[in-house]
């Protein structure tokens, strides 16, 4: 008969300097898309990913650029079509811009990918691609930014 173990953990103190590092390790992210139900379930995905902090939502393609612009995120989720300004010619702009955001353009249709990457996506998902699939591109392109940064 093995005998219960059991173990009383102390809760994690922070010192400053590690919560420090805990926030600038951080992806910071900027959620754009038109129908807000779709950016609450994006930040609520993204965030249960405690690597990541939705930082800014902008329900438009207008807005998204100047969020950006202002704060320079880490990476930018873009729906390919919002009103006044759709993702594809908001991530054109950006890269216009010399915007060294990681950009992910989120679709619906297969039929755009071609034109959100040449306009300068990292990357194009679709929007049934799966709250897994949408974190693990996110690290990854963080990831990829933070190598480069390092190697600079």
């Amino acid at each position: 008969m093995q005998s219960g173990i059991a173990v009383r953990l102390k809760p994690k103190v922070w010192c400053c300097s590690e919560r420090v590092a805990l926030e600038m390790q951080r992806i910071s992210l900027l959620i754009a898309d038109g129908d807000s139900t779709i950016r609450q379930c994006l930040r609520c995905a993204m965030e249960c990913d405690q690597a990541m902090q939705v930082c800014w939502e902008a329900d438009n393609g207008l807005q998204a650029l100047a969020l950006a612009q202002q704060h320079r995120p880490n990476v930018v989720l873009l729906d390919a079509q919002m009103p006044r300004m759709d993702g594809i010619e908001a991530t054109r702009c950006l890269r216009q811009r010399d915007h060294d955001a990681k950009i992910i353009v989120i679709g619906v249709y297969e039929s755009l990918r071609a034109s959100a990457i040449a306009a300068g996506a990292d990357m194009f998902l679709t929007k049934d691609s799966g709250c897994e699939v949408i974190r693990g591109a996110v690290r990854k392109l963080a990831a990829r930014n933070a190598a480069l940064s390092v190697e600079a």
